[in-house]
């Protein structure tokens, strides 16, 4: 055979070869359990890792930074699926309490950076958090165990609140307009998560309420797997302490928190502090939070440590989600939210069974279980008579508004994903949407200004359609809204669903 034909038919392979390539996906890394890095290094402060063991070395990194924070100015983005394999993982990341002073507590260990999962699932998630394990891992157990902004000379320069845990919570209470039995709860409830964190520095419950793009993000990821924790007080499906922002993230399995003492279960996250979010996220899980006092489940999140602040937004809960506590019971957030905004739950069953003697009044709500507001939000309850999906929004507030659904499709669209987008240069490939809770029918979100971050790689030229123009990536995104969506909110938290294209030629 000659060269030049030799040639022609290797090129001719090589050709077909990455033709198939570029419209399949990789087939997800699994992880062995024991590998853990190298991390790759950064490019233009992107570090893209496509393995468990990569994933692990990043955990390793974050857990022992002789800081509290780090990865601050980097994104970590996932280059494709990663399966753990039902591994034990350490969540990346930890929480104990917060400072007593500007001085950082150095305990605590939070990812600072924004890790974006660019459409990917991290499957085979498996978290067991107990008593031999408390030391390296705190009271947090998830994927991560906690995100917190990076820190700013204002941050740092905060003491913490000069009030005592009762005196915090006894100003609680009050706000909540409390009195008698329900006013002593509260009291003797936030004393003990007070005494138990700490109480916030100023500049942590003094946060702006718009969302940090810099750092302290986990967003456009998805996670199956099951996390427990029988020592420590909090688990989660992504992040269980958050105090940062969480956005369009998707967690299916089950959550399970059992200490001899508080418990926080959610699907999502937690606990979120003071000044955060939970933006555009669905959960399809079981989650149970059964200490021995105090406990909070929520389909999305648990508990929000700080009063008054914490958003939850544009959340949905899937139907055959199993949500049940010891104390309190929300179809998105198990207590103390009073920045819920356009909400859905189709969750099969919230429940609850008071297993604590000396605290008067267990709830259960379609929404928030107990001590909350919710605008706009919206859940399932199958019949009237349904002794497992409740009849109120808030359990433990009594309101002319409520408003359950009996059937999925009288519920409202919740949230709005978008999957990875594959294209060719000089072609146009559609931009694949799913709504949530799946078969929800009403308030179907449109889906305005789109935008690109490098145009000259892709652009949405029409609605729902991405461009290829030269090979690279690039991240669409745009701004989902309806005119039934709740507007009350004291700012704009945009619903802004992303796509991470890959344009080949």
């Amino acid at each position: 055979m000659s060269k030049k034909k030799f040639f022609t038919l290797l090129l001719a392979l090589v050709t077909a070869l990455t033709m198939s390539l570029a419209g399949t996906a990789l087939a997800a890394d699994t992880w062995d359990g024991t590998t853990r890095g190298p991390v790759p290094a950064p490019v233009n402060n992107v570090i893209t890792i496509t393995t468990g063991a990569q994933l692990a070395g990043v955990a390793d990194a974050v857990n022992s930074a002789t800081g509290t924070q780090s990865y601050v100015g980097i994104t970590i983005r996932l280059g494709g699926d990663i399966d753990l394999n039902n591994k034990e993982w350490r969540p990346i990341g930890r929480f104990f309490q917060y400072p007593s002073s500007s001085v950082p507590n150095p305990d605590n260990k939070a990812f600072s950076g924004i890790f974006d999962g660019a459409g990917h699932s991290i499957t085979g998630l498996k978290v067991a958090n107990d008593s031999t394990n408390y030391t390296n891992r705190g009271e947090t157990a998830g994927l991560f165990g906690y995100i917190d902004f990076p820190t700013t000379a204002a941050r740092s320069a905060a003491r913490a609140a000069s009030v005592t845990p009762a005196a915090k919570a006894q100003d609680d209470a009050t706000a909540l307009g409390l009195t008698g039995e329900a006013y002593d709860r509260v009291v003797a409830e936030r004393t003990d998560l007070y005494t138990t964190f700490g109480v916030a520095p100023t500049a942590i419950q003094t946060r702006s309420v718009t969302p940090a793009p810099t750092g302290g993000v986990v967003k456009n990821l998805k996670v199956n797997g099951t996390v427990t924790n029988t020592r420590g007080q909090g688990a989660a499906g992504v992040v269980c302490w958050n105090d940062g922002l969480i956005e369009n993230c998707y967690f299916e399995g089950t959550i399970s928190c059992s200490p001899s003492n508080r418990s926080y279960t959610g699907g999502i996250c937690s606990l979120l502090g003071a000044g955060t979010y939970v933006v555009n996220c669905t959960a399809k899980a079981s989650v149970s939070a059964t200490g021995t006092i105090y406990s909070y489940a929520g389909g999305i999140a648990g508990y929000c440590y700080a009063m008054n602040t914490g958003y939850v937004v544009n959340c949905s809960v899937e139907q055959g989600s199993i949500i049940y506590s010891h104390m309190d019971t929300g179809g998105v957030v198990g207590g103390f939210a009073n920045k819920v905004y356009n909400c859905v739950s189709a969750a099969d069953s919230v429940t609850v069974n008071g297993q604590n003697p000396n605290i008067a009044g267990y709830f259960t709500g379609g929404i928030v279980g107990a001590f909350g507001t919710a605008y706009n939000c919206y859940w399932l309850q199958s019949s009237s008579t349904s002794t497992t999906q409740p009849e109120r929004a808030v359990g433990s507030t009594a309101s002319s508004t409520d408003d359950p659904k009996r059937t999925l499709a009288e519920l409202p669209v919740g949230s709005v994903f978008f999957a990875p987008t594959d294209v060719t240069v000089g072609n146009t490939a559609a931009i694949v949407r799913t709504n949530y809770p799946t078969g929800a029918a009403v308030n179907i979100p449109d889906l305005t200004s789109w935008n690109s971050t490098d145009e000259s790689v892709a652009k949405v030229l029409t609605a729902g359609n991405v461009t290829g123009y030269s090979a690279g990536t690039a991240t669409v995104s745009t701004t989902a809204s309806s005119n039934s969506w709740s507007t009350a909110m004291s700012s704009t938290v945009s619903v802004t669903p992303e796509s991470f294209v890959t344009v080949t030629q």
